[in-house]
């Protein structure tokens, strides 16, 4: 993404289930391709003869489904008892593609907030993280990005978003780390960025 792209608009590729299909279709045929100049045995082995339809349909739709489906409906609700105090939520699950080799990052994501006149429904914080997850990308972006949208819809006294992840593109390859290596991404806005706020939420993900 260039710094000077808009978070969303860079993937913002809406697409109804029928365009979905054909474009699974369509990749079937390049992976039926792809397979067979590897000098796999697409047409007779029984156990990889479907595998081109089967990896069109995973990256469409669900490894990369964040790219064609629209953003979360997200509740939004008037602070009107003026709660002031530290909203937390975590771990949520991630599982995301890395856009340097297509290979998975899984983790965990831990967001808070304090808010200022909006709060927002505790499932709605978790949809944002799927919803930008199902995408390629790198682990800071993706920090970014929930931090940026949640900044957005509910305008805050302060928010924050950290990550730890597991690089399959380190695991599987390259320098084949353990598993136990864990990448840590993390963003603080407004408030959190004063020193005993953000002690405040990092002692409560441990």
């Amino acid at each position: 993404m260039k710094a000077n792209e808009n978070y969303i608009d860079v993937y913002k590729k809406e697409l109804s289930e029928e365009d979905k299909d054909a474009m699974v279709d369509v990749l079937k045929g390049h992976f039926y391709e792809i397979l067979k100049e590897m000098k796999f045995d697409v047409d007779t082995d029984q156990q990889i003869q479907d595998t081109p339809r089967r990896i069109a349909k995973m990256w469409v739709k669900e490894l990369c489904q964040g790219c064609y489906d629209p953003p979360p409906k997200i509740t939004v609700f008037e602070n009107t008892n003026n709660y002031d105090q530290m909203i937390f939520l975590g771990p949520i699950e991630v599982k995301s593609l890395c856009s340097h080799h297509f290979q998975n990052f899984i983790g965990k994501a831990y967001i808070a907030y304090i808010p200022d006149q909006k709060i927002i429904g505790i499932s709605k914080l978790a949809r944002i993280v799927k919803w930008f997850m199902r995408r390629p990308q790198i682990q800071e972006e993706l920090t970014k990005q929930i931090t940026s949208y949640i900044e957005e819809k509910l305008c805050p006294q302060g928010c924050a978003v950290y990550i730890e992840a597991t690089h399959l593109c380190m695991v599987a390859r390259g320098v084949e780390e353990n598993q136990n290596a864990l990448m840590k991404t993390s963003d603080l806005r407004g408030c959190f960025k004063d020193a005993e706020v953000k002690s405040e939420f990092l002692s409560m993900i441990k």
